[in-house]
């Protein structure tokens, strides 16, 4: 009889408990919204440390030095200049040029769903609405326009092509960079025996 008491209190303080109100916060992990928000502010610094780590000290542009860019929401354009080193070609500037422009503007879609990426045709929804103004240049001459290898305006929605400038031609290195392009050569031998 006393083993029926002790169940008979066991459930009925168990259902006690049940019927009781919870106050439990039940939030768990924040949830990613996957929605298009409107009024997203682009983050320019993370799209920038995206860049720089993406293409410079990259093998596969190895005459990458800079990137360097200002957006202009009101006016509704971004001025880009890139650097590279002397020598570098107007096939490599219009090269370097082509990714950097496509990756910022899938960097801007990372952070705004609403923004198209970039494909093979399309330089992708944020040159939709932005109107590019962009340098590539031989490092350090900005001032003698004679030796930039890319200097032209692409309108929003245009897609227009990256072209080198009529004429440009390739800058020597100095007897500094040559001397360097020697050594990871020489090194390069070494490693090879």
């Amino acid at each position: 009889m006393k083993k029926k008491v002790l169940i008979i209190c066991g459930i009925t303080a168990m259902l006690l408990a049940g019927c009781t109100k919870s106050n439990i916060v039940t939030g768990g992990p924040a949830e990613p919204v996957f929605e298009t928000q409107e009024g997203i502010v682009l983050d320019w610094g993370q799209i920038g440390d995206d860049l720089d780590e993406e293409y410079l000290n990259n093998e596969d542009y190895p005459k990458a030095v800079s990137i360097n860019y200002s957006v202009d929401p009101d006016k509704k354009t971004i001025d880009l200049t890139l650097m590279m080193n002397a020598g570098a070609t107007p096939e490599e500037a219009v090269a370097f040029a082509n990714a950097v422009v496509r990756t910022i503007n899938d960097e801007a879609a990372v952070q705004d769903f609403s923004i198209e990426t970039s494909t093979e045709d399309s330089y992708g929804g944020f040159f939709q609405d932005y109107t590019l103004n962009l340098i590539v240049m031989p490092d350090g001459m900005m001032t003698d326009k004679s030796v930039w290898l890319v200097n032209m305006t692409i309108p929003a929605g245009s897609n227009e092509a990256i072209v080198p400038v009529e004429g440009a031609k390739v800058m020597e290195p100095t007897s500094a960079e040559e001397d360097m392009g020697e050594e990871v050569e020489e090194s390069g031998e070494e490693s090879q025996e």
